[in-house]
């Protein structure tokens, strides 16, 4: 059933959900936060017309009713079911679209590698430590989890029967019998604690734990105190250093309650309160709990949260959250997901309902971050660490920024919210662009939080955690999340300052010319180790390699490709700008781009068994040029091998194919990899899931993991395009599940769950700064995209399910009522929004897979022109 929503529903929601880069989510919030996107033109409002860029006319938007019973929050929870050892991390908590608080369980992760992954949730377990209001969705190292709280006290047992979760909405009750409940705004968390008849009423706010720190930190890093005249307690936890991170991060929290707490049964001691209430005789007491957090003080959590939700009714903020979700899921409707689409299936309806589950799970993870880390009133904590030297495991004073202080020139509504939470190495692979397409306004408050953070530390961050960056990461991966943002249409932030940076980060502090001395954000260097010690930089840019032999480069092959990648993002950014005075830059940079080519072996020794018997590939090299041969897996290529890092040189495709032997050598590693046969790949014994998700030292595909997430479309540029629509479907069904061990690997604020989404429209930024993406099968019938914060209708329609009737082959596509031949489709011709019509197959055929139709390739190529001129449709 689909439903129309009212003027003033379809103001609320846009205003709640579908602003530029400001999330507020509450009533009393929303009145002042309507603004033009960073990009021109008006605010999309939901179910209105809105004048579009380029002259073109959005089409009215009617919003599907009740797309959230097709979250499936627990998706990515447990342990994967395909294999490749390490789970989603991810947290069914309450949340908002990108917002700062994730209101859920922390689970011990027994059984994890990890040990308490940072989504802090972990399936299999059957306990409940605390919950907290902070989570890192998807990463694999430990971190936030702020404010613990224990309704009850003592060990909290549990079972998935008595546990449910939806889009902004987490229950579970506990073995102590308090049934909980908890519900969020952007910066707020609110929970309904149901104790049970006969029992004392008390809830345990242990200042000291948090995900990661079980055993609690000093009481003089943290202070909390209840106030049994105002039912409130208040305060500052910490949470820890991330992922080889310094300091810790300070989280200021105020906390209201709709019930009197006792002052007989209240008390605070060693950085623990206990909040006492009294009990209703015979019958259940049921407490609610406001709580606002910052990373600024006690005073803007207040503020925060008498901004965000002034109110005492969890049921309408629930509700609300509800309405915020479905509005977001809208963004992409699928035509299966409305009224009786799916049962009109019969037999297969079953699995077409998980299909659609998988997919709009996949999209609401793809907002599970970045976050929301400044106030309503702009404020937030310095990226900037003023003493260098202070002690680790600390919470140092910081500066105190707000949004107004770094204005966009010729901007003045965009950048009103700042975001952290960049897991940067995964996200500018997959889902930067997505996110761009989508949602440019919030995108580019996004980019203008890097700029920012680069402005306070000194150069861009790594892997942003709070107002912390870290490295857990090899390489310099802002400037690529930059670039693609900017390539895919995020284009409202200070572009001119970024353009500083992004020469930083490929020429050093002293810029192009100059003698390399990399930049650092506080003490974490741009690429070596070590701030001031520049050899890694150095070397690469003399002799177009990482060595062996660096102290830092602990993964020398995949470091080169990283840092050969960054230089494409660089070049494809600044060319895109036009500035004269950047010519030669981008020259060099595109010459850079191929410095992959260094450690390109054409010649391996068969007695080195290098790869099964390879004997061209990409091999390590220490300082003086030897071969390394030991670097096929893990030792040379972070957290995957040889074989799956091959495939990431995707601005160079036709070259790495040449090198490889030409296409069919290439086609044959491709199909080696995938574990097809080499004979016959259609029709020959269809690989395992252990195949197709290998693990980090695999020599097949390693799914689970962001090097290996654009090889499927590969096959585009060998000129079997039909191999890449024949993979892709057996990626998915083999791989991703709707079950807690659903995902391959860790989701990475919502990387893998990219992939997914890029799977099922049939594209892939495969050159992620390039403005464009190769083409693959959409796996659904029907699709209406709407891009550029609403105001765009993209619609993409094929003739069949191809997921669910097994029919993945293209035999025709049409763009726009012309015929469309090439497998590569710019961005500019989708810009507007526009028709994809796709005619399907059940064999394979000859598609896209004349020569003289494979995608643009090399670092110079031009990735804004179709590869074919679209002629009429017969």
């Amino acid at each position: 059933m689909r439903k129309t929503l009212t003027l003033a529903a379809a103001i609320g929601i846009a205003l709640l959900a579908g602003c530029n880069g400001d999330l507020d989510s509450s009533p009393a919030s929303v009145a002042s936060q309507s603004r033009p996107t960073s990009i021109g033109g008006p605010s999309g409002e939901a179910g209105a017309t809105t004048p579009a860029g380029n002259g073109a006319q959005q089409v009215a938007r009617t919003d599907i009713a009740g797309l959230t019973k097709f979250v499936n929050v627990f998706i990515g929870t447990g342990a994967p079911d395909a294999g490749g050892l390490y789970p989603g991390n991810l947290n069914p908590a309450a949340q908002t679209p990108f917002g700062m608080v994730s209101f859920g369980p922390d689970t011990p992760g027994s059984g994890q590698p990890w040990g308490n992954g940072s989504g802090g949730y972990y399936y299999q377990d059957k306990t409940i430590n605390f919950f907290s209001l902070t989570h890192l969705n998807g990463p694999g190292c430990r971190g936030q989890g702020a404010v613990a709280m224990i309704p009850g006290g003592g060990t909290l047992n549990f079972s998935h029967s008595d546990e449910s979760a939806s889009p902004g909405y987490y229950r579970v009750k506990t073995g102590n019998g308090i049934v909980n409940e908890f519900t969020a705004t952007t910066r707020t968390g609110m929970a309904r604690l149901t104790f049970p008849a006969g029992t004392t009423p008390k809830l345990v706010v242990n200042a000291r734990l948090s995900n990661g720190m079980k055993s609690g930190v000093s009481t003089s890093l943290v202070n909390i105190a209840a106030d049994t005249q105002a039912n409130t307690v208040s305060g500052q936890t910490v949470v820890g250093a991330f992922c080889g991170g310094t300091w810790y991060k300070p989280v200021y929290f105020y906390m209201a309650f709709d019930a009197p707490l006792d002052a007989r049964t209240t008390s605070t001691a060693n950085g623990v309160t206990t909040a006492g209430f009294a009990a209703k005789p015979g019958s259940a007491t049921v407490v609610q709990v406001k709580i606002g957090i910052s990373s600024v003080s006690v005073a803007n959590a207040k503020l925060n949260l008498q901004t965000e939700n002034p109110g005492w009714s969890f049921d309408t903020v629930r509700s609300d959250q509800d309405a915020v979700w479905n509005h977001r899921l809208n963004t992409i409707q699928l035509d299966l997901a409305q009224g009786g689409a799916i049962d009109a299936l019969g037999s297969k309806a079953s699995a077409a309902r998980n299909y659609v589950t998988q997919f709009y799970t996949a999209l609401y993870h793809t907002m599970a971050g970045p976050t929301v880390y400044s106030d309503v009133n702009g404020e937030y904590r310095s990226m900037r660490q003023g003493n260098l030297n202070a002690p680790g495991n600390t919470a140092p004073a910081r500066d105190v920024a707000n949004v107004a202080q770094y204005p966009v020139p010729g901007n003045p509504n965009a950048y009103r919210t700042h975001y952290s939470g960049f897991s940067l190495w995964d996200t500018y692979r997959s889902e930067t662009q997505l996110q761009a397409l989508l949602f440019p306004g919030e995108t580019s408050d996004m980019m203008q939080s890097l700029v920012a953070d680069a402005k306070q530390c000194g150069a861009f961050p790594h892997w942003v955690d709070g107002s912390d960056d870290t490295k857990p990461m090899e390489g310099d991966h802002a400037p690529n999340v930059i670039a693609a943002a900017y390539a895919f249409g995020a284009r409202g932030f200070d572009i001119g300052t970024a353009r500083g940076y992004m020469l930083q980060s490929a020429f050093g502090t002293g810029g192009p010319g100059s003698a390399f001395v990399e930049g650092a954000c506080n003490n974490m260097a741009a690429v070596d180790d070590t701030v001031g010690v520049s050899s890694i930089g150095s070397f690469y840019q003399k002799n177009g390699y990482v060595s062996t032999n660096a102290a830092a480069s602990h993964h020398a092959g995949s470091m080169t490709l990283e840092l050969t990648a960054t230089d494409e993002s660089v070049a494809n950014f600044l060319a895109a700008l036009g500035r004269a005075e950047d010519a030669s830059s981008v020259a060099t940079l595109h010459g850079r781009a191929r410095n992959w080519t260094h450690i390109f072996n054409a010649s391996i020794p068969p007695g080195q068994n290098y790869n099964g018997g390879e004997t061209r590939g990409l091999v390590p090299k220490d300082a003086s040029g030897n071969w390394v041969y030991s670097g096929l897996d893990n030792g040379g290529f972070h957290e995957s091998t040889e074989p799956n890092y091959t495939w990431t040189i995707g601005h160079d495709y036709t070259e790495l194919i040449n090198r490889l032997g030409g296409k069919q050598a290439a086609i044959a590693r491709l199909n080696t990899l995938f574990g097809l046969s080499l004979s016959d790949p259609f029709n020959g014994p269809l690989p395992s899931a252990a195949t197709l998700n290998s693990g980090q030292d695999g020599t097949t595909l390693y799914i689970g993991n962001e090097p290996s997430l654009q090889t499927p479309w590969a096959y585009n540029w060998t000129g079997k395009p039909q191999l890449t629509q024949f993979v892709i479907p057996l990626v998915m069904n083999k791989t991703f599940f709707n079950t807690p061990g659903g995902l391959p690997g860790n989701d990475d604020l919502g990387a893998t769950s990219g992939f997914y989404l890029w799977a099922s429209l049939g594209l892939y930024p495969v050159v992620p700064s390039a403005p464009g993406l190769a083409m693959s099968t959409p796996q659904f019938k029907g699709m209406t995209v709407w891009l550029d914060d609403g105001r765009k209708k993209l619609r993409i329609e094929a003739d069949d399910e191809a997921l669910v009737n097994n029919k993945p082959y293209i035999k025709s596509v049409e763009l726009n009522g012309k015929t469309y031949q090439g497998s590569w489709l710019p961005i500019a011709t989708i810009a507007d929004g526009g028709t994809l019509r796709y005619t399907l197959s059940s064999t394979p055929t000859d598609w896209a897979s004349d020569a003289s139709l494979a995608p643009p390739s090399g670092p110079a190529a031009d990735y804004t022109k179709a590869v074919a001129v679209a002629q009429p449709a017969r």
